[in-house]
């Protein structure tokens, strides 16, 4: 399926495109006296339910929202093999620079943080992938020369994949700019090659952003699939008799330094999930069988699982994402839990992680602790795996939910979606201890005052919660966090800085062209 291409005045161009196309033409022209030629656009996106379990390769389901970032674009003649960037926010100041003549690729320092290293990670991929499909053209030719005005909405250091909206929008026009009206670039290769984009600044993604902000489709989730390939599968939301789907999306202002904080959160969580696989392989002997980069090099959890059922039930094929399978083989992940790890809820020792998996403390020392920094009392092994599996789980429910139940009322569709969510925020807080304060008051307010599921979104301790409200209470969910959130935690907070805080969307189209 290719990336839609609308054309101005289309009546399926989405409501706010309607809007903001205009909006960065007129910046264009105001920046370059001239009109562009057309304008890429990609949106942020949000999770649902699936949290920490990318990197367990599990399925995760977000969603596109209204927030986005587009790129108004004019291609230069050939004796202008050039790139000039401009935008919309006054922070990111005008940027140019030249293409290689000989068609080799332009230079990316990650060591010098500015905004058009992003830009220049969507340009290396979409350069690559056009040497893929036509060598002859761009092996030894520069690219076309590109004047772009850049305007997002999407609020940077958010959680909602402002970088992925920008690359994935980046790359989009590169494409277009450089194949004319007659190449339709697909969302399968977009995806593909918008991936690995933000390694080129030292960023190792998983794949879920991009996924999301070039697959979207109004009024649907994505079910994003890992293994054994990257792929998204848009699922409806189910029509209800009267009402809608929206939903609130707020940010706690709380930044977790990433860095700082790897030690004891995102770090510790990667070497406990990866440990409690391979206990659990060594408690009911079996092997895993890992293809492709792994956290460690040892395998996880749904290595595990694929192992356990080659053995004891004879399926030597790994699952293949099946709604029903999952369903059963996940169920019984959290029973091996309990039997295995059950009765070690107050942690392993690195004394008793070792015993547990036949090796010296040294050798799980050297194995384990050494290729990220961790810092820790016990290992909540028991705690991280129930999570990795029941929220896998989740995710399979929440389909099963969207596609296969039928509702007597509307309420009853928001409560059984809703419950998974707030099931999800529970197992978040408590087994994988990423919530914070902030993101607990939140939630709890809008349960309070609308919303049938809340939970955080994106790694956790601090940065976004999504919260499942009808259409008809998101203005009763929004007064209440303002008045009982925002300006109790944050008094002196302006209404602009309100308006980034809280965001309301429904499903929303992924990437896509406005041509003018």
């Amino acid at each position: 399926m290719s990336v839609p291409e609308l054309k101005a005045g289309d009546k399926n161009i989405p409501t706010s495109l309607q809007t903001r196309c205009p909006e960065v033409i007129k910046g264009f022209e105001a920046t370059y006296g001239a009109k562009p030629d057309f304008v890429a656009r990609s949106p942020g996106r949000v999770n649902l339910i699936g949290e920490h379990i990318d990197y367990a390769d599990f399925s995760v389901l977000p969603l596109a929202i209204d927030v986005d970032m587009l790129c108004a674009v004019k291609v230069l003649d050939e004796k202008n093999p050039s790139i000039t960037l401009s935008n919309d926010d006054k922070r990111f100041a005008q940027r140019k620079f030249d293409l290689p003549l000989d068609g080799s690729f332009v230079t990316i320092d990650p060591s010098v943080s500015d905004w058009s290293n992003y830009f220049k990670c969507g340009l290396h991929v979409a350069h690559e992938f056009l040497k893929e499909i036509a060598p002859a053209k761009f092996s030894n030719a520069p690219l076309a020369g590109l004047q772009v005005y850049c305007k997002g909405n999407v609020p940077t250091g958010s959680g909602l994949s402002s970088s992925a909206a920008f690359i994935c929008a980046v790359a989009l026009a590169v494409i277009k700019a450089n194949m004319g009206e007659s190449y339709h670039v697909s969302k399968k290769d977009l995806t593909r090659i918008t991936v690995v984009a933000e390694h080129y600044v030292g960023v190792n993604n998983g794949g879920m952003d991009q996924a999301a902000s070039v697959c979207g489709e109004e009024d649907h989730a994505l079910y994003v699939e890992f293994k054994p390939e990257l792929k998204a599968t848009a699922f409806k939301f189910p029509e209800l008799k009267n009402d809608d789907v929206s939903f609130v999306i707020a940010n706690t202002l709380v930044v977790s330094n990433k860095f700082e904080t790897a030690p004891t959160n995102y770090n510790l969580r990667v070497v406990e999930v990866t440990a409690a696989a391979n206990v659990l392989a060594n408690k009911f002997g079996v092997v895993l069988k890992h293809v492709g980069a792994s956290n460690l090099n040892k395998g996880n959890l749904r290595d595990f699982m694929n192992a356990y059922y080659a053995r004891y039930h004879n399926t030597p094929e790994p699952w293949d994402g099946d709604v029903t399978t999952g369903i059963e083989r996940l169920t019984k992940m959290v029973e091996l839990v309990e039997e295995a790890l059950g009765n070690k809820k107050e942690g392993f020792t690195v004394e008793e992680t070792a015993a547990a998996l036949n090796c010296s403390k040294e050798e799980f020392t050297k194995d384990y602790l050494t290729t990220y920094p961790v810092r820790f009392q016990v290992l909540k092994l028991y705690q991280r795996a129930r999570h990795v599996y029941t929220e896998a789980l989740r995710v399979l429910e929440a389909l099963k939910v969207m596609t296969g139940t039928k509702f007597d009322s509307d309420e009853d569709f928001f409560k059984a979606f809703g419950g998974l969510m707030n099931q999800s925020q529970a197992s978040c807080d408590k087994l994988y201890e990423c919530s914070c304060p902030e993101t607990d008051k939140i939630c709890e307010i809008a349960l309070g005052s609308g919303s049938y599921g809340s939970r955080l979104t994106g790694a956790g301790w601090g940065g976004c919660t999504v919260h499942l409200v009808p259409s008809s209470s998101v203005e009763s969910v929004k007064k209440a966090l303002i008045n009982d959130f925002y300006k109790v935690k944050y008094p002196n907070i302006t209404d602009a800085e309100l308006n980034d805080a809280i965001i309301v969307s429904k499903p929303a189209l992924g990437s896509c062209l406005c041509e003018l």
